[in-house]
């Protein structure tokens, strides 16, 4: 079996049933994925592996929809066959595959059960709730072109400094 994933899927969820051993389920979980993935440049972070006794009294619906974003709407017609999978899954969010186009042949102890793509609710912008976020800015604040006079203090320095060039030299001289 055949996978493709195209690159503009950044939001989807894969959930497969995954004849695992207990022993595979200690291995390191990086290398599992990439192994079982057929994929070495898969990114862990966005994989899970897991045996579903892990969600006892949440359980994989519940997982999906509060966990992993993925809407109820979606869930609801796929209830009955998630809550009757027993054993390890794996589940893979298309962020794990760095936005490549891919097709991935996923080893045979794997079994698609559903595909899934996260709620993504719209961004919606209001306005901040502070008085001082009222107001408009200026459409154009450049600088004053006109040149302006050295300030009192440029000057006192510039004085400071010849005064003490005048000490120097009538020390090493003097």
């Amino acid at each position: 079996m055949s996978l493709t994933i195209p690159a503009h899927d950044r939001h989807g969820i894969r959930v497969f049933a995954a004849r695992l051993s207990p022993d595979d389920l200690r291995r390191d979980k990086a290398r599992l994925a990439a192994e079982l993935l057929g994929d070495p440049d898969v990114d862990p972070a966005f994989i899970e592996i897991f045996d579903l006794a892990d969600l006892a009294g949440l359980g994989l619906p519940a997982y999906l929809t509060e966990g992993l974003g993925v809407p109820e709407a979606a869930v609801a017609s796929d209830r009955e066959r998630l809550e009757a999978l027993r054993g390890p899954v794996l589940i893979l969010l298309s962020k794990a595959l760095h936005g490549r186009a891919l097709t991935l042949t996923p080893d045979p102890r794997l079994t698609l059960v559903a595909t899934y793509a996260e709620d993504r609710p719209p961004v919606h912008f209001e306005p901040l709730p502070t008085a001082a976020a009222e107001g408009t800015l200026a459409p154009d604040m450049a600088p004053d072109p006109t040149p302006q006079r050295p300030g009192s203090a440029f000057l006192f320095l510039g004085l400071a400094l010849a005064l003490t060039g005048a000490t120097v030299l009538w020390l090493a001289f003097g």
